[in-house]
């Protein structure tokens, strides 16, 4: 596959923020899909070879080799398109990319499952190599495939904009962007294709502290409170599915821990959550604190390994939490706990790719995910994010 023996071209975030001058023109819109059309092929194609390389009992496991052929045919679909010139060639090769990126959704989940299978066949440390390598690839993809996907959206909104302010009824895209603007701070010019510039910490915890308390709420009956504190109107320059991917996960384990530990102790109430929202120099920090009994110092060595999960070893510690008590989603089917993912970024409940996945999430913009745990009592885990903007414009994806 000659594709595969191309070397990447990695892409700085200041690069992908260069488009932030509004309006966007047809120059970069066509500059951005030649970028992208050139360099995801190559990707995908190295994806595929990855594969190639895993012993064949693994390869043909069938949730890993239904994977393999999720790349294969998403590069099959976009190497096959002509070199693009003109906007309506973009549009088409947008409205693919944007299908393929639909149909990669569950990769993760589906590939947790199957090297749950195959654990027995593969040393853990080529199983985390080789996974490590999947999710940073399966990132860089995603990033920029949907930053170009998300610029040439607001490019059509913008000329449909213009058009429509020769009448006396102008702003009537207004609409269509109020979902993105209320994640953050006001104005139109925040967005930056999937880039969110001026995204706020506090805005976002709150929503997907709701989510997961109403999860909680139908597996269990009952949830914990939840209360956002400190610099609550602090601003970061940040991807909005990937700050939700990381919290929601943070979050079900505080939760599910929480009521776990108040079952086990026969405890009347449960403790509400603690986020803490902190600003630094370039970064924000996150603090969820909980009561939820703590992690042992025997499963602390564990939180971070794949495939680690009370749902898959019933007689261990959960992720977070006390011996015992059911993990969140914990006698739901795999194809429930998906379809509940789905909504979230595709966080891995049970499978024992929640928390190592968070963390990868969390690095690969600068950033850290640590976990302090008092055994007995509960845990703090500290989150931070380094804005994309500005302290880490040489990053290259």
């Amino acid at each position: 596959m000659p594709y595969a023996s191309q070397q990447i071209k990695p892409v700085s975030i200041g690069q992908l923020l260069k488009y932030r001058r509004q309006p966007l023109s047809m120059e970069n819109i066509l500059d951005s899909v030649g970028y992208t059309q050139a360099e995801l092929p190559v990707r995908l194609a190295k994806r595929v070879i990855s594969f190639h390389k895993l012993p064949f009992i693994v390869g043909t496991n069938p949730h890993i080799a239904r994977v393999y052929n999720q790349y294969y045919e998403a590069f099959d679909r976009l190497h096959a398109f002509a070199p693009i010139n003109d906007l309506e060639a973009e549009w088409d090769f947008t409205r693919a990319l944007e299908r393929q990126t639909q149909v990669l959704l569950d990769v993760i989940p589906t590939i947790a499952q199957g090297f749950l299978e195959c654990q027995l066949y593969m040393p853990r440390e080529e199983r985390t190599a080789f996974i490590n390598d999947l999710i940073r690839s399966r990132i860089g993809l995603r990033v920029i495939g949907e930053q170009h996907v998300a610029l040439s959206y607001q490019f059509r909104e913008e000329q449909k904009k213009a058009k429509q302010s020769h009448d006396s009824a102008a702003g009537g895209g207004v609409a269509a962007e109020r979902g993105k603007v209320e994640l953050g701070g006001a104005g139109e010019d925040v967005w930056v294709g999937a880039i969110h510039t001026r995204l706020l910490p506090a805005r976002m915890m709150e929503q997907c502290a709701q989510m997961v308390q109403s999860m909680c709420e139908m597996h269990y009956g009952t949830a914990p409170g939840y209360y956002v504190d400190g610099d609550v109107d602090e601003t970061i320059s940040y991807i909005p599915s990937h700050f939700e991917y990381i919290t929601c996960e943070l979050l079900k384990n505080a939760f599910r821990a929480t009521v776990d530990f108040s079952n086990s102790t026969n405890r009347s109430s449960h403790p509400p959550i603690q986020i803490t929202i902190t600003k630094g120099d370039g970064y924000v920090g996150v603090r969820i604190r909980d009561q939820g009994g703590g992690i042992s110092k025997d499963n602390m060595r564990n939180v971070f390994e794949y495939s680690w999960s009370s749902m898959q070893n019933s007689d261990s510690a959960d992720e977070h939490g006390a011996n015992g008590g059911g993990s969140l989603m914990a006698g739901m089917s795999l194809q429930t706990n998906l379809a509940l993912q789905h909504g979230i970024g595709g966080p891995i409940a049970g499978l024992g790719f929640g928390l190592p996945m968070a963390r990868l999430y969390a690095g690969y913009f600068g950033g850290s995910l640590d976990i302090v745990s008092m055994e007995g009592y509960g845990c703090d885990v500290f989150l931070k994010l380094r804005s994309i903007e500005g302290s880490v414009e040489d990053k290259q994806i």
